[in-house]
């Protein structure tokens, strides 16, 4: 009998001493939080809960500099008496706050994300007998969403490279293409848009470009979507049509030299193949540097004895976003 209570009784000081089996950190539970074993503190069992004002952070910024957003977290736990946070990435010092339930700042605390990336946030609370904690992974995630605008005076958005300040054009209602909505888009054809004749840089790589800085040295990707449409699909391969992606390192030497450009672009990506004609997604590993360019560029079909593309072609690209690796 005297077996049996002392089994029962480590089985009562384990269920107080250890987190629920979902919690698969492998910080020691104790340094965390336990059991107050406060005799004027409340007694039963707890229940780690929080809800907080958002959970994903997107900018369109193409300069993030010190930029940084807040996020408050409010506990919804009862019956507790001790409460601890521990915010992964946040911009607080420390990044784990302890409380109690009758300090304000603990049951609702703000604290600011300044870099990209997908961060945990753990929640604890006890009482004089019991403990709980809770861990939400990649609970808070912050990127890059691009806006999809082509303005060479505003630097969030694209800029046109070519002869002529057209090439690629912004969704808009004007140039409304059901096929490529909400898409930046190379059509197949450029055209005045008051005489309906076909624009000399038809036939020339039109390249878009825009420039990023202040993006943290954290691993990154380039995610985005894009398709190709042809009017009429070639019956050879043709080597000289193709879209691409290319960045321009942009490297500060420091000690009174000047940061500058390199000239050549570095090719990230390209395709020239004949069947993308649904939107597919890419995924691209970006250097691990602060400042850079990203160049979109589509090279024309060969030319006919007219100087006109034997295979004129369409090309869009949707859903950018600078996202934190894996």
């Amino acid at each position: 009998m005297f077996y049996f209570y002392l089994m029962f009784f480590c089985f009562l000081v384990a269920k107080n001493l250890y987190p629920p089996a979902d919690f698969d950190d492998e910080t020691n539970t104790s340094s965390i939080i336990g059991p107050t074993n406060n005799a004027n503190h409340k007694s039963g069992p707890v229940e780690a809960n929080f809800l907080s004002t958002s959970s994903v952070i997107t900018v369109a910024s193409s300069t993030l500099s010190s930029m940084s957003f807040p996020v408050t977290f409010i506990s919804t736990s009862e019956n507790n008496d001790s409460i601890v946070w521990i915010f992964e990435g946040s911009t607080a010092s420390p990044t784990t706050l302890r409380g109690n339930i009758s300090s304000p700042s603990s049951v609702a605390t703000r604290v600011y994300y300044q870099e990209f990336g997908r961060y945990d946030v753990v929640h604890a609370v006890s009482n004089k007998t019991d403990i709980d904690i809770i861990k939400k992974k990649d609970y808070v995630t912050y990127e890059f969403l691009d806006n999809l605008t082509i303005d060479s005076s505003n630097e969030d958005s694209w800029e046109v490279i070519s002869e002529e300040s057209i090439g690629w054009i912004a969704p808009n209602d004007e140039y409304f293409y059901a096929g490529c909505k909400d898409a930046l888009i190379s059509f197949h054809t450029l055209r005045d848009q008051i005489t309906g004749n076909i624009l000399p840089n038809n036939n020339v790589d039109h390249t878009l470009t825009k420039s990023f800085r202040s993006f943290g040295t954290k691993p990154k990707n380039l995610v985005f979507e894009y398709k190709m449409e042809f009017i009429d699909l070639p019956s050879v391969i043709d080597s000289d049509m193709k879209v691409s992606l290319s960045y321009n390192p942009v490297i500060d030497l420091g000690s009174g030299i000047s940061s500058s450009t390199l000239s050549e672009s570095h090719e990230l990506w390209s395709d020239s193949s004949y069947d993308v004609t649904n939107f597919r997604q890419i995924v691209i590993p970006l250097p691990n540097l602060r400042d850079f360019d990203l160049i979109f560029t589509k090279y024309p079909s060969v030319l006919d004895e007219q100087n006109n593309q034997k295979h004129p072609f369409t090309v869009c690209v949707r859903g950018i976003r600078i996202v934190a690796a894996e």
